[in-house]
């Protein structure tokens, strides 16, 4: 967490990493990977062409099957003039950056989209998550929707001791979800896996507790959501239809997540200083109507995210890894020429160069028909010898 008085929430606000400097800095890091990576992509182009780079090594020998066969010895293939080492890793660098640029833009878009919160449902309870005052521990991005998803969510069975072999007892709800098209999909959700319903996930939270349904003379069934104060104990303060604040309380002989049971049930109803208890099917003064009291019920705890940007960085993340697997192969090129009646080959390697380089001189002492020549003169060892070449 940020301290108050931490000099980067002074510079960028309580949220950092959507802030506008924040962003900014991620631009400019966006347009210098674009630009290397516009620059890779021509020097690539031009290599996949069969074009040799200025700076490359010059091999040369009397025959042109005596350089076919040592290239072929180190990896180069192909036909014709121009013969290739891994020519899918002569992408290597132009995929990384192109990763690097697909993560910054999922990062971006996750950043500044992402929205999630919190709610909660008791068994046999519809909410709708757009409603006013459903969703809680809202975190939106800087420019997420200004509501919670429109979807409305009806808790059809909660298991809060879901015991599966080898884990430990854990939350199972099964859900029905309705979209804003009309459509309700059945869920099944716990703490291992979530689901996702137009472009919104949904996750079994830990929080549970117990919630008192009550009948309404105008209104579908109620939930009343407790707070649980101890294993025994639970009470919601709420305000009443007409404005009157009011208590709910429920007390238990044994702990309410007792596999056994809870036991026998206290509930008590308070309003104005006046307390009363309350059984299953008992009327209290609920405001300016009447309530019955249906049942007690559990309620239980779920969250929502919308992330946009999660695919793209996924794909990134992906597209990273392939990269590395292609680093770690040599790529090259080499193209065939003749020069004074000698057969010339141009190569350049991304790397190990100086392998290729040290092997042409012991493969050159099988015979004296192999030789080069560069730049400063022969450097030969009777007629073999090799060159750099820079053409301008």
């Amino acid at each position: 967490a940020w301290a108050p008085d931490a000099p980067l929430e002074n510079i960028l606000g309580p949220s950092p990493f959507s802030a506008p400097v924040f962003l900014a800095f991620v631009l400019l890091l966006f347009l210098c990977t674009l630009s290397c990576t516009w620059l890779r992509t021509g020097k690539v182009l031009s290599l996949r062409r069969g074009n040799v780079p200025a700076i490359h090594l010059e091999l040369r020998a009397a025959r042109r099957n005596s350089l076919e066969e040592f290239l072929r010895e180190h990896g180069f293939r192909g036909k014709g003039d121009t013969r290739w080492r891994n020519r899918p890793a002569l992408w290597a660098g132009w995929l990384l950056h192109v990763a690097l640029l697909v993560l910054m833009v999922g990062v971006v878009i996750q950043i500044v989209f992402h929205d999630g919160g919190a709610f909660e449902v008791a068994v046999g309870e519809t909410v709708s998550l757009a409603e006013s005052g459903i969703v809680f521990d809202r975190t939106p991005g800087s420019i997420a929707p200004s509501r919670p998803p429109d979807l409305r969510v009806r808790l059809v069975a909660f298991d809060a001791h879901q015991h599966q072999p080898g884990f430990a007892p854990d939350r199972r709800s099964r859900l029905q979800v309705e979209t804003p098209d009309g459509s309700v999909r059945d869920l099944v959700l716990d703490r291992a896996a979530g689901a996702r319903v137009e472009g919104t996930s949904l996750f079994q939270a830990t929080a549970t507790g117990v919630a008192l349904v009550l009948e309404l003379p105008n209104e579908d069934l109620r939930a009343v959501h407790l707070q649980t104060e101890n294993e025994r104990f639970a009470k919601a303060d709420l305000t009443l239809p007409g404005g009157d604040e009011a208590r709910f309380e429920v007390e238990a002989n044994r702990p309410f997540d007792d596999r056994r049971g809870s036991g026998k049930l206290t509930i008590r109803f308070e309003r104005d200083g006046v307390e009363i208890e309350v059984s299953r099917g008992g009327l209290i003064e609920f405001g300016n109507t009447t309530a019955k009291l249906v049942d007690l019920v559990r309620w239980s705890g779920f969250t929502y995210v919308r992330s946009p940007g999660i695919p793209a960085v996924f794909t990134g993340f992906i597209l990273v890894l392939a990269a590395c697997v292609l680093l770690t192969l040599p790529s090259g090129i080499a193209r065939f020429d003749t020069r004074d009646g000698s057969a010339i080959a141009r190569v350049w390697l991304n790397r190990g160069t100086g392998v290729v380089e040290s092997a042409w001189q012991g493969w050159s002492y099988k015979g004296t028909e192999n030789s080069a020549s560069g730049p400063g003169g022969p450097s030969s060892r009777g007629r073999e010898n090799i060159s750099w070449s820079h053409n301008q």
